[in-house]
C-alpha cells in the first residue's frame, strides 16, 4: 500500500466484508437490546449499539467500514429502538447526538486498534534490530518479553479512555 492508506485499513479483509459483518452485528445487537432493555431506556439502548460499533471499529480494522456501520447502526437505532416498525425520523439535536456518539465510538474503536498496531509494530522493529545486531535468537526472545507488556498497557489504557469518552457522550445525550 502506498502513502498513508495503511492508516485507514488495518486488516486485509475487504471493506465490503467488514461492512457486512458490521451490519449483521448491529442487527444482532439491536435484537438483544430490544429483548433485554426496556423501551423507555433509550440511553442504555444507545450504549449497546455504541459498544457494537466500537467493537467493529476495533476488530474490523477498517475506518470506512466502521463509520458506515455507525450510519447503519443509527438507522437501526432510530427506526427500531427509538421509533417503532422501522419508521425513520429526525428529532433534531437528540438524533444528531446519537449519530455523533455512534460515529465517535466507531472512531474510538478504530483508534484503539491503530494504537495497538503502532505499539506492536514498534515492538517488532525492536525485536528485529536486536536479532540483527545482537546475539541471534536469544536476544529476540528477550526483547519480546520486555516489549510485550508495554503494548498491553497501551491497549488497556486506550480501552479505558474509550469507555470514559463513551460515558461522557452518554451523559451529554441524557441531558438532551
Amino acid at each position: 500500500m502506498n502513502g498513508t492508506w495503511w492508516l485507514v485499513r488495518l486488516r486485509s479483509a475487504p471493506t465490503g466484508i467488514t461492512l457486512a459483518a458490521g451490519s449483521a452485528a448491529v442487527v444482532a445487537a439491536a435484537l438483544a437490546a430490544a429483548a433485554l432493555i426496556a423501551p423507555s431506556e433509550l440511553v442504555a439502548r444507545l450504549v449497546a449499539m455504541a459498544l457494537c460499533v466500537a467493537a467493529i471499529g476495533a476488530f474490523g480494522g477498517d475506518l470506512i467500514a466502521a463509520l458506515a456501520t455507525a450510519g447503519i447502526a443509527w438507522s437501526v437505532l432510530d427506526g427500531f429502538l427509538v421509533n417503532r416498525l422501522g419508521a425513520l425520523t429526525w428529532d433534531g439535536a437528540a438524533d444528531a447526538a446519537r449519530l455523533g456518539v455512534l460515529a465517535g465510538s466507531a472512531l474510538a474503536g478504530w483508534l484503539g486498534a491503530l494504537a495497538y498496531r503502532v505499539a506492536r509494530h514498534r515492538r517488532d522493529v525492536v525485536r528485529m534490530r536486536v536479532w540483527l545486531y545482537g546475539d541471534g535468537f536469544a536476544s529476540s526472545v528477550h526483547a519480546h518479553k520486555e516489549a510485550s507488556p508495554v503494548a498491553d498497557v497501551v491497549f488497556v489504557l486506550l480501552t479505558i479512555a474509550l469507555f470514559a469518552v463513551l460515558g461522557l457522550a452518554v451523559r451529554a445525550v441524557e441531558r438532551l
